[in-house]
């Protein structure tokens, strides 16, 4: 008896001492809690839980990089991952009501045992509203915690405080810290309780959070779509939240973490401080989303969070684009993600489906013929993780494919076909023996034939060279060459075919193979610049006006020559430098980036500096320089457009004088902003920027608007083909590929008309 009374004694007094160190209704500002929820939670503080302890979240936890004691300022905490319910862990330390886990890929981090209780699953989810506090109220990390903060210090006392949960009769307040980001690591906002006896007023807000009037700032919102808006949220959650985008669009590829393409419906949110863009996937649950923000003097490309946060964040060193709605003429939707224009007759329009990516990671790549008139998709080759290529002449109604792989039989196959373009039905096909991995076919044209080749390489000395009669198939010549060589035709229309061998550079006939002429250089040339995979050097090919001049700009030996290639003579030349590589602009004016050594001051010596000189052939010299690498240049009138370090521009021809430049906000190289190239208009100009096709005014360069419905975008390792089939225009055409899949005809004339009545 005395036993079992010292026992029931001892039990009291410990009962009492639990209660009486539990958040009380006194000591918390009201409590809704069950005594047995108290004791839980008390249970966490008194060091119940232990190391080796598996406990699993019940609740979406913000996991801290340290533990909290109170002590320090409001919004001094960083978290940079929420664990989410169903996580389970090992309890590695514990301080107070925090324990730490140890994770292989993010470190040590510490988490409130509150979120592993059955409780805490009663979390919900509400619509934002403000709140009103009484004086001296204070913020608990959880409900019912004894680590709190004054409400007064929360945000600075800038904004009213925003409840976005709710516990029972608990208040989930919005708790931002100090830095969203610290270079390129995203801090993120958490939640903070009090309990309904302090709260003295709610107000709901009644507008969209990103609609133009709202009076919330465009920082609470980003925190608040970071607790609120996850991935799976319907778009009817996305528009209760947020309110009506400004614009509707296609979106690019929402199927992140494969390799599927998944094209939905993009959301943009226009906001003077910044844009959001929400991505939905077909079925209209939330993929993914980007906010875009002014950079200010610190660009970044990207921040990092946890695998859990739904958001890229871009920084816009220029200005922030508003949306220029503009009908299209037709729409046609490729398989892939990007799609490039590279040929076309009177008729029908060659396109090439890429996945953008390359090496192990490239599974597929296309090329189809569409309509001109109507859009419609007429035929289609697929291609695989093969190699795809495509040659066209100037008016043909035929393509000649190169592809390597039998996407069907998921073998290599060589094969040639020629396709007519009104159907895609195959006039004649060659299929070549021996394909194999690693083989390195190419295929090219000269007049009325196709030219077949393969270089040696470390296991062949030899290589073969074969021309083809482009009508029927036929073989017309062949010939072995010893050593490596190239073939430098371009297009389809060339007078001859034309290799360079060693110091010889040879025209042969097309019919026969007989040298036509030749010119032998006191050295073995070297290798081509225009080769380098990051940079589209050389002329740019028109699609709709293929080059057909007889003069061309060939490397032989140490010399830059512009070469007749009806008769081989010599019209021009420049030294060719090592570092040095140009864009042909035209038959006269070459626009060369040259490498500058590395300035032994600098305080990263081996930081690539370069500057970039307009050369005049007919005249024989160097019209100016100017700092940077300068690409993308056209020519109008007295006037050329380029970007500079990626950066649009324009300049006086004779004398590089700019008349004006898109503003930006730091100095880097911008370069992969501007995939495409220009497009000359009446007053615009229409270049891919970005994800954008922008139009700005000749007169002062600022931008008139981004075209709806377009979304560029840089694909790694085709510079080429985004450089000639990323934007085109012919007549009243313009042709706009993508980064999601799609080619879009605009009409000139209503493009021009928009932008004019933007400028009334």
């Amino acid at each position: 008896m005395k036993i079992r009374g010292i026992m029931v004694i001892c039990t009291a007094i410990l009962l009492t001492q639990l209660l009486a160190d539990a958040p009380t209704s006194a000591n918390v500002e009201g409590s809704g809690n069950s005594p047995a929820d108290q004791i839980q939670a008390q249970k966490a503080s008194s060091g119940h839980v232990q190391a080796g302890e598996q406990l699993v979240l019940k609740q979406a936890a913000p996991y801290f990089t340290e533990p909290l004691s109170g002590r320090e300022p409001v919004d001094s905490f960083k978290v940079n991952y929420f664990g989410q319910p169903g996580e389970s862990f090992a309890v590695q330390a514990r301080s107070g009501e925090m324990v730490s886990l140890q994770d292989y890929s993010r470190g040590k981090l510490w988490v409130p045992v509150w979120y592993t209780t059955e409780a805490s699953s009663r979390v919900v989810n509400t619509a934002p509203v403000y709140i009103s506090l009484r004086a001296k109220t204070k913020l608990s990390l959880t409900p019912g915690s004894s680590i709190r903060w004054s409400a007064s210090t929360l945000g600075n006392g800038e904004e009213r405080p925003i409840s976005v949960t709710r516990w029972d009769d608990w208040y989930g307040i919005v708790a931002s810290p100090a830095h969203w980001h610290e270079d390129d690591i995203m801090n993120r906002p958490i939640v903070l309780w009090v309990h309904e006896s302090r709260v003295t007023e709610q107000k709901e807000i009644s507008e969209g959070l990103m609609e133009p009037s709202s009076s919330v700032s465009i920082t609470a919102v980003r925190d608040i779509a970071d607790l609120l808006l996850h991935k799976g949220a319907s778009a009817e959650d996305a528009a209760r939240l947020l309110g009506q985008p400004a614009v509707k669009e296609h979106s690019g590829n929402v199927e992140l973490a494969g390799r599927t393409y998944l094209q939905g419906e993009s959301w943009r949110f226009v906001r003077p401080e910044g844009q959001f863009i929400a991505y939905f996937s077909p079925a209209g649950r939330l993929e993914t989303g980007k906010w875009i923000w002014p950079a200010g003097d610190k660009p970044m490309s990207r921040l990092f969070a946890g695998d859990d946060y739904p958001f890229t964040h871009q920084f816009m060193a220029g200005p922030l684009p508003a949306t220029l709605k503009m009908p299209y003429v037709w729409r046609n939707q490729g398989d892939l993600q990007y799609a490039y224009l590279t040929g076309a007759s009177d008729d029908v329009l060659v396109v090439q489906g890429d996945d953008g990516r390359f090496s192990g990671m490239h599974d597929d790549s296309n090329v189809y013929g569409i309509d001109r008139l109507t859009g419609e998709k007429l035929w289609q080759i697929d291609a695989g993780y093969g190699r795809l290529l495509t040659m066209m002449g100037n008016a043909d109604d035929s393509v000649t494919v190169y592809t390597s792989l039998s996407p069907e039989k998921k073998a290599y196959e060589d094969r040639v076909r020629h396709i007519r373009l009104a159907d895609g039905k195959v006039l004649w096909e060659l299929r070549l023996e021996g394909g194999e991995e690693g083989r390195f076919l190419e295929i090219g044209g000269a007049k009325n034939s196709v030219i077949i080749y393969d270089r040696p390489d470390m296991g062949r000395e030899t290589g073969h060279l074969a021309v083809l009669d482009r009508t029927t198939g036929k073989q017309k010549w062949e010939i072995a060459i010893q050593g490596d060589y190239r073939v430098l035709n371009s297009g389809a229309d060339d007078p001859y075919v034309l290799i360079q061998a060693g110091q010889l550079l040879q025209a042969r006939e097309t019919d026969t193979g007989t040298v036509v002429w030749s010119l032998k250089a006191d050295t073995i040339t070297g290798e081509d610049p225009h080769l380098y995979p990051y940079y589209a050097g050389g002329p740019r090919i028109d699609p709709f006006a293929p080059a057909n001049s007889l003069r061309r700009w060939i490397l032989h030996g140490d010399q830059w020559l512009l070469v007749d290639l009806e008769t081989g003579s010599e019209t021009a030349r420049y030294p060719a430098k090592t570092g040095e590589r140009f864009e042909v602009l035209n038959e006269r004016y070459l626009l060369i980036q040259r490498q500058l050594p590395a300035k032994a001051t600098s305080a990263d010596s081996s930081a690539e500096s370069y500057e970039s000189v307009l050369y005049d052939a007919a005249a024989g010299k160097k019209l100016w320089n100017v700092p940077g690498q300068a690409s993308k240049g056209i020519i109008e009138g007295e006037h050329m457009y380029l970007v500079l370090d990626g950066v649009p521009v324009k300049a006086e021809l004779q004398t590089g004088r700019i008349v004006w430049k898109l503003p930006v906000t730091a100095s880097q190289d911008y370069s992969l902003m501007t995939p495409g190239s220009y497009v000359l208009l009446d007053e615009y100009v229409l270049l891919a920027y970005g994800y954008d096709l922008l139009a700005l005014s000749k007169k002062d360069g600022h931008i008139a608007g981004r075209i709806q419905n377009i979304w560029m975008g840089y694909a790694e390792l085709r510079e080429q083909i985004s450089r000639s089939g990323l934007l085109n225009i012919t007549g009243d055409e313009i042709y706009a590929g993508s980064a999601n899949g799609a080619i879009t005809r605009l009409s000139v004339k209503k493009l021009e008309h928009r932008l004019k009545e933007l400028d009334k």
